[in-house]
Formats: C-alpha cells, structure tokens, sequence
C-alpha cells in the first residue's frame, strides 16, 4: 500500500514494489509542472495506442469531475486502477490537483485486502473518501461485511470499465451506496457523462460543458473541455434523449452480420441477463463462418454449464439464439481490467 497524506506524509509498505515506484514517478512529474503526458488506450476493442495528453485537459477534467462531484480539499481518494490506464492516473492526479489524500494499491479482485490495519484511514475520512472500481472488484467488495462498513463511509464511487449488472444493481441500492457508472474513454480524459445508480437511472447525464450529438451511422460524437473543443467519434451507439443525456444502446462494432441478419451483441446480452440469473460473467461474438458470414456464439466464464442454447430459445429470436456456448475456467483481461474478448476467443477456440 501507498500512502499520501494531505501534509506531504508517505508511508510505503513495500519499498522495493516497482509499481509504487511508477506511481511516485507520476506524481513527481505532475508536482513538478509536466506539461503532458502520454498514456495507453485499454485495447479491450483493438489494438492499444499511445495518446498524448496535455496538462491543461488533464486538469479541466479534474475541475469537471470537481463540480460533479462537489469534490473540496481533503478528500481521500482510493486508487486500486491500473495506473498505466486513464482511470488509474486520474484518481492519483485528482487527489494532487484537489490537494487530497491517497492511497494505492496495485490492482486485484479484492482491491481492499492490502489495507491492513491501515482501514482506518477510512473511517477517519467518513463522508470524504472517493472510490473508484470496475464492476468485478466492486461486485468482490460487497460479498464481504467489512468491505461493505468501508463502502459506506464513501462521498462518491466511480464506477467504469464495463456496465453495472441487474444484480449489481441490486445490490447497490439495498445497501444505499452512493455509485455512479461512468461513461468515457482515454480520449476523453476519462469520464465525461455519469449515471447514478441509486437513482435507478437508465440514461447517462453529460458533466458540465460537455456537448454530445450523432454522426450518420448513429455514433456518439463528444466535444468538451477535455478534447480541446473539439468533436471525436466514437464507435458507441447511443440514443440521445435530450441535449444532455443519452441512452448507451452498444458498440457499432459489435454489430454482426449473420446470414444476413444484423445482430446487435449487447442487446443479446441484455436480453440474457434480463430474463436469467447468471453469476458468471458472459459475453457474445461474432465468430467466422462459411455458411452464415459471422456465427453468434455466448462466452460463460465458468467451469460448469449454467445455461443451455433449449432454456435461449425461450427468450431469443431463432436468429438471436447462439450457435455456440462455451464455457472457460478463465477470461483473458486488459491492462486496465476490462475482458479482453478478441484474446478470450482465440484462446477458446485453439484450446
């Protein structure tokens, strides 16, 4: 664990830890007045490209997730993100720019489990602390009374990488946590629109001085403080509600083509997870084949098989049914936490 006090105090518990030393690096580099900063896409949709961000962007995200937030001096930010990835660096450069605590540790499945005595820290900061997780870790957390006494001492939880499921959900507002899932992108500079959970909240709110609108093929187009005002693309499919707000339908590149029947994953996904309790994570694909073009497969990350194409065909169109199910022991992830579903894929099919 690191340990950054809002008085300058340091207490590193493993002084040799080559990722500590990365993220005292970061640091250095943003209190002595770097100017930009380069840093890695996730790759969970393509090949991983170098972005480079300026230090003026980096800190209009910080005052837009500032405002959102009501963020002040004094907060304690917990950064269990991969550093080399957006998320990461923006909750360390967050807890600097807002003149915060933090404290880090490396990324895991139990992101609370290096604490220690030192959770109380938390408790301390009760009202002030700021998390943020990807939906696997959070899900981990809340399996665990104590995990969930710290969760409950939170001003505000992040949570991005991946959508938030139904039981998720659930879970969420049973326990009264106030969660938000963040919508953004290393181009954005992490998150640029939000949607709170216990608000039950089906849409994503844009943060202040964020415009958004569609380019023919229905894709998002972002332009903000944090792009330099200017409009990107992105490959989500979204319906815009009002000006602000927008609907997440799914990626255009997750649109297949089957026989000639355009096929959207994600919606086979909600469909899925609407209709069956599946604990496991899962996803859908497209695989090549020589009859239909591309074929739809389900991916279950489990050992045992906890769904049938029969129980599919109950809730699924004959063109929406998987021709496939597979099941595997373990899904291959990104650098930043997210399934990497092209590798998982590969691998299952050579295996």
């Amino acid at each position: 664990m690191l340990y950054f006090s809002k008085e300058g105090e340091l207490i590193n518990t493993e002084s040799g830890n080559v990722y500590y030393k990365k993220a005292m690096q970061i640091l250095d580099d943003w209190n002595f007045g770097k100017t930009a900063f380069e840093i890695k896409t996730s790759g969970s949709t393509g090949i991983p490209k170098t972005i480079h961000l300026k230090r003026e962007l980096i800190e209009a995200s910080i005052e837009m997730t500032k405002k959102a937030f009501d963020l002040y001096d004094g907060h304690l930010f917990f950064c269990c993100l991969n550093i080399e990835n957006i998320a990461g660096m923006m909750m360390l450069l967050r807890s600097q720019w807002l003149k915060g605590e933090l404290i880090l540790v490396e990324p895991s499945a139990d992101p609370l489990e290096k604490l220690g005595n030192q959770d109380y820290l938390f408790s301390d900061n009760r009202g002030r602390n700021v998390f943020a997780f990807v939906p696997l870790q959070l899900q981990k957390l809340l399996e665990n009374e104590k995990y969930i006494q710290i969760l409950k001492t939170a001003k505000t939880i992040l949570v991005g990488g991946a959508a938030i499921n139904t039981e998720l959900k659930s879970k969420i507002t049973e326990l009264n946590l106030p969660v938000f899932e963040t919508y953004g992108m290393t181009e954005t500079i992490s998150h640029i629109a939000i949607k709170n959970i216990q608000l039950d909240e089906d849409t994503f709110n844009t943060l202040e001085g964020v415009e958004i609108k569609l380019n023919d093929a229905g894709c998002l187009m972002i332009k903000s403080p944090t792009t330099d005002y200017e409009w990107i693309t992105t490959n989500d499919i979204v319906e815009i509600i009002e000006n602000k707000t927008f609907k997440l339908i799914g990626r255009f590149d997750n649109i297949i083509n089957s026989g000639g029947v355009k096929i959207q994953l994600e919606e086979i996904e909600r469909k899925i997870e609407e209709n069956f309790k599946i604990e496991s994570r899962y996803f859908c694909f497209g695989i090549p084949d020589e009859k239909l073009g591309q074929k739809l497969v389900l991916i279950v990350e489990s050992e045992e098989k906890r769904i049938s194409k029969e129980q599919l065909s109950t809730i699924l169109s004959k063109f929406e049914v998987p021709k496939e199910i597979y099941f595997v022991k373990k899904f291959s992830e990104t650098s930043s936490s997210k399934v990497d579903k092209r590798k998982t894929i590969d691998e299952t099919l050579n295996s």
